[in-house]
Order: C-alpha cells, then sequence, then structure tokens
C-alpha cells in the first residue's frame, strides 16, 4: 500500500479522505493548520481529533504558507486538498486566497516532490470554468470571481511544475460537494440547519441557479481512484448526475425535513455561478468513476448529521 500525504486533512472532503484511505490499508500523512478565515477552527480540530489513533495515520500542524514542511518526508502519492474556498469572501481577501492556494502549493510541491513521488493530484473546482461550468474537461476557462482564478492559477503552476521538472501532476475538478460534515457557511448546510432551528433561509438570486452536487462519499471514491487509474498530466470532472435549481433542493429538504422552509430572495453575489452541470465522460470511463447517492439520499444524510450538530457548530 501506498504511503500517502493528505493536505488539508482536517477539512470537510480531507477528513473523510484520510479515513477511508486508513481503512483500505494506506498509510496515510494528514497535514492542516485549522485557517479560521471562513468558518471556526474548533469544527476542524475536532474532524482532526477524530482522526488520532487511527491506525496507519499520522497527523501533522503545519501551515503549509510558512512552516518547515520537511516532516512531510517523501510520500509516494500527494493529494491537495488543502485551499481557502468561498466565492464571496475571496473578493475581500484576493492576498489570502493566493497565499493558500497557490504560494501554499508551490511549498508543498518542493517539500515533496522527489524520486519516490509517483502522483500528485491537485484538487480544484467547477469554478475555474466560469459562471457557465459545463462541458468537458477542455471547455474554455474563464473563471467569474477571484477564487476562480487563484485555483486556475494553481492548476497553471502545477502544469508548469510538470513541464520544467518532471513533477507527475494530475488535476480534479470537484462540483458542488455536499454530506455529513459540510462547512457551514454552504448552502445546504445552511438550509439544513435554518429548518432544523426553524431559521429564515436566504436564497442570493431568483433559486434557478443549477447545481450537479456531488456528494461526499462519492468524490472521495473518485479521488482514490485516480491515485491509480488517472492519467499524469491529466483534467478530470467529479460530479454528481443529477441537475437540480435550488428551488428545487428546496423542494427536497421540506420533504426530507417535513418542514416548511421560510425563503427569502436577495440580489445574486459578484461571483455566484449561474449553473454547474459537471460532465464525467472522461472519469466514468477512465477512473470508473460511479455516482451513487442521489440528491435526495445525500439530503437525507447530511440532515440525519445537521440534527447530531449544535446551531455553533
Amino acid at each position: 500500500m501506498a504511503h500517502i500525504l493528505v493536505t488539508g486533512a482536517a477539512g470537510f472532503i480531507g477528513a473523510r479522505l484520510v479515513e477511508v484511505l486508513a481503512e483500505r490499508g494506506h498509510q496515510v500523512t494528514g497535514v492542516d493548520c485549522f485557517l479560521p478565515d471562513l468558518y471556526s477552527a474548533e469544527m476542524k480540530k475536532q474532524r482532526f481529533a477524530s482522526l488520532e489513533g487511527t491506525p496507519g495515520v499520522t497527523l501533522i500542524e503545519a501551515d503549509l504558507r510558512t512552516d518547515d514542511l520537511s516532516a512531510l518526508g517523501s510520500p509516494e502519492v500527494v493529494i491537495n486538498e488543502a485551499a481557502m474556498p468561498g466565492l464571496t469572501k475571496s473578493w475581500e481577501d484576493l492576498q489570502l486566497y493566493m497565499d493558500n492556494n497557490v504560494m501554499a502549493l508551490d511549498r508543498v510541491i518542493r517539500a515533496t516532490h522527489s524520486d519516490a513521488l509517483q502522483k500528485f493530484i491537485q484538487i480544484s473546482t467547477s469554478s475555474v470554468y466560469g459562471r457557465i461550468a459545463e462541458g468537458a474537461e477542455d471547455s474554455p476557462t474563464n473563471p467569474f470571481s477571484p477564487y476562480g482564478v487563484s485555483k486556475l492559477a494553481a492548476e497553471k503552476l502545477g502544469f508548469a511544475h510538470r513541464d520544467n521538472f518532471g513533477l507527475p501532476f494530475t488535476v480534479l475538478r470537484y462540483f458542488s460537494v455536499y454530506g455529513p460534515g459540510h462547512r457551514p457557511d454552504m448552502a445546504y448546510h445552511r438550509f439544513l440547519a435554518a429548518a432544523r432551528d426553524d431559521t429564515p433561509i436566504t436564497i442570493y438570486g431568483d433559486g434557478t441557479q443549477r447545481r450537479t452536487n456531488t456528494y461526499v462519499d462519492d468524490c472521495v471514491e473518485g479521488t482514490i481512484s485516480a491515485i491509480d487509474k488517472a492519467t499524469r498530466g491529466e483534467i478530470y470532472n467529479l460530479s454528481g448526475t443529477e441537475s437540480y435549481s435550488l428551488n428545487e433542493a428546496l423542494g427536497i429538504i421540506e420533504e426530507v425535513t417535513g418542514k416548511t422552509l421560510d425563503v427569502h430572495y436577495e440580489p445574486a453575489r459578484a461571483g455566484d455561478q449561474k449553473e454547474t452541470k459537471g460532465n464525467i465522460a472522461k472519469a466514468q470511463a477512465e477512473l470508473d468513476y460511479r455516482p451513487q447517492w442521489s440528491l435526495r439520499d445525500g439530503l437525507a444524510a447530511e440532515w440525519e448529521w445537521v440534527q447530531s450538530v449544535s446551531a455553533s457548530s
């Protein structure tokens, strides 16, 4: 089994990825610094703590932007889940996004690129495509937010390391991942928490914006498949298969929760995507990627989790 480094290991997706990789017998090093900029660092620390003592898992607290990274060692696979997410906040502090999404990536590459490295998997996003994110991986990229710009710059940086220094670089573009453990700033978490707490919901835009959401376990399975099956130098979309508008998703949430939601509409925010519709034909063919979760089942699972956590989480 491989020695795999997962950055952003205290994040929503990263923590689940570390857990599943360890269950399958890999030696996993997880690293995080619990950035508090988007939501409470306490939630990330709790995820990290839940991984402590897991057989085969080594955890390191380190800031990829500034700390000595020699402890990361010489992994065979790097999965760079670490990033500063969030479309809206990226308009407020571009430097924060460039430092975390581009400069930190460069430092991780330089620290881990050795003869042992077989694959460096960079986690990217549908936001690189722009306001309308549909089509295959060779579709034009036209980011609609500073966040999308920073993530596309990270892709380009990795490919520059590949072309100049032989980095075995591969990109996975995630589409709107959700599920238990979801970030509290994300739409479905906010909606389900509002149902739990009987509080109003704010929708930015008219609710017709559409998403092909990806359940977290489907996302993790696609990422793990990429370790062995992805071709170096290639880009893959990882998405769900069902397209729903926000208004349609709210209807499903009412059915799942048994609650009538109090929904209010505000103008769309700068940088918000109008539609994401991931074309996953390439991932299906090359990674054997097969999303299993319907939105209804995924929201039901997240609803169960949301009810188990406090309103302050």
